[in-house]
């Protein structure tokens, strides 16, 4: 911590010597340190206000895990605080009377040097150290709202110059271009009054973001001129692929939230453009009741397009999905063939043409132990085979039944656009068929099947809670 924040604050050479610092306040060590420990944020702003200093609710502490030594960065207040706990002939240890404390200074505002996403992810987390920051949700959307993602190539993250090479990123440049998309859209909804993410939520933000640096900084750093460029590319390419599959599994649920607080503002707003559209209407002509009923069908028709909105754009994730499975299933199928074909004719030359000499005991038992072997041998694999073509295939009937589910959604929604209970209802089903655990016919009946509602259910039922009572 102490060369890193000495490389941000080079013209403090002072900056770790008790006599230089123009001490604010002190705080109690114990008291400190249990709000760390207990992350109560809130105590800290006290023991703040206590000496006359605001403390904003946006704010991070980086610990110095080799010294009793901090550094605090108020965001909301533009001020950066370092807070020292010095040895015993230091000013912060009074005598026997009094608990140890730790001395508060103040340091020039840390927003301002800020300015490039390496630092901005070495706050976040260090690679060298594996340090990270402790603070409130509001301190960690601050930093992180920081990044600029539209200052990242997208373009040049294909390497079309190594395309002749057959060493450039083409492959995985559009799920590198899925994983910037996310990113922007929870930043750009993180910075809006209306949009409040979970302390859970920001962590993972946190922890998966540097990694797309890190990913960026490794295709823009790749050289063909090294050792093994193709072996180096290929795990480039691995861990890329990985990484958006983490992605999209963990940071997927926080988007549809995003998008439904998005779609329940512009609800309530349309919902007030409506009631006062209403309103002026009957008041300008009491008799136009076609023209009301217009209306109506209008703000149905919006409610129809809110409500498939956040859906329709998975599809053709589920469809890739199927695809996978059943080129997988079509090769384990051709090596279950091909399995059972040796093991057949293994077992018949076994049978009838490998057989014991003499009559004596011995020999018969060892041809018979051989052949059992021989022959349980191949047979565990071909069962094994069958097994793996079976799952593959109930993947692949899995996702499909998930893509036909969302590519009819739409059609159900329009055949009940008048009646919005039967919509929601629609919405309900649909939810549910895609995020069970459906059988297939290719595995056994007797698999259990999890009672536990998806994260995306739970979402739609909080957006539909009369239909839970």
């Amino acid at each position: 911590m102490q060369e890193f924040w000495q490389e941000l604050y080079p013209e403090e050479d002072e900056l770790y010597s008790e006599e230089e610092r123009d001490i604010l306040f002190s705080l109690d060590l114990s008291e400190f340190q249990n709000i760390l420990s207990g992350e109560t944020w809130f105590k800290l702003q006290q023991e703040f206000e206590t000496e006359q200093n605001s403390l904003s609710q946006s704010y991070l502490i980086w610990t110095d895990p080799s010294a009793q030594q901090w550094m605090l960065v108020d965001f909301g207040n533009k001020k950066t605080y370092y807070i020292d706990s010095p040895s015993e002939t230091g000013t912060g240890i009074t005598n026997e009377e009094r608990s140890p404390r730790a001395d508060v200074s103040e340091l020039p505002d840390l927003n301002e040097k800020l300015k490039d996403a390496q630092t901005i992810c070495r706050l976040l987390r260090d690679p060298q150290t594996g340090q990270e920051p402790q603070g409130t949700p509001l301190g960690f959307i601050a930093l992180i709202m920081k990044l600029d993602l539209s200052e990242v190539d997208l373009e040049g993250l294909k390497r079309s110059d190594l395309s002749g090479s057959r060493l450039d990123f083409g492959s995985v440049h559009q799920d590198l271009v899925v994983v910037h998309g996310i990113f922007r859209e929870i930043l750009t909804s993180s910075g809006t009054s209306h949009t409040t993410l979970s302390d859970t939520a920001v962590q993972t933000v946190r922890s998966y973001l540097p990694q797309f640096y890190e990913i960026a900084g490794e295709i823009k750093d790749f050289d063909v001129s090294g050792e093994n460029p193709t072996e180096r590319h290929t795990e480039l390419l691995q861990k890329i692929s990985n990484y958006y599959r983490e992605v999209r599994s963990v940071l997927d649920p926080i988007i549809a939230y995003i998008r439904s607080t998005q779609m329940g503002k512009s609800q309530t707003e349309f919902n007030d453009f409506f009631d006062t559209a209403v309103k002026k209407w009957k008041e300008f002509d009491v008799e136009s009741e076609a023209k009301l009923q217009k209306l109506d069908d209008l703000r149905i028709a919006r409610e129809n397009q809110i409500a498939t909105t956040s859906i329709s754009d998975h599809v053709r994730f589920f469809e890739n999905q199927a695809k996978e499975h059943k080129v997988s299933a079509q090769q384990w199928f051709k090596r279950t063939i091909w399995t059972a074909i040796v093991f057949i004719s293994i077992a018949v030359v076994l049978l009838f043409f490998v057989k014991p000499t003499g009559n004596d005991w011995q020999p018969i038992l060892n041809n018979f132990f051989t052949k059992g072997f021989v022959i349980s041998v191949f047979y565990m694999l071909l069962n094994r085979s069958i097994k793996n073509y079976a799952a593959e295939k109930h993947l692949e009937v899995v996702n499909l039944h998930r893509k036909n589910a969302l590519a009819t959604f739409d059609a159900f929604a329009k055949a009940s656009e008048n009646n919005p209970h039967t919509r929601d209802q629609v919405l309900l089903a649909s939810t549910n068929a895609i995020f069970d655990a459906n059988q297939s016919g290719y595995l056994s009946p007797k698999t259990s099947r999890s009672d536990t509602p998806s994260p995306i259910q739970h979402i739609i039922r909080e957006f539909i809670p009369e239909k839970n009572q």
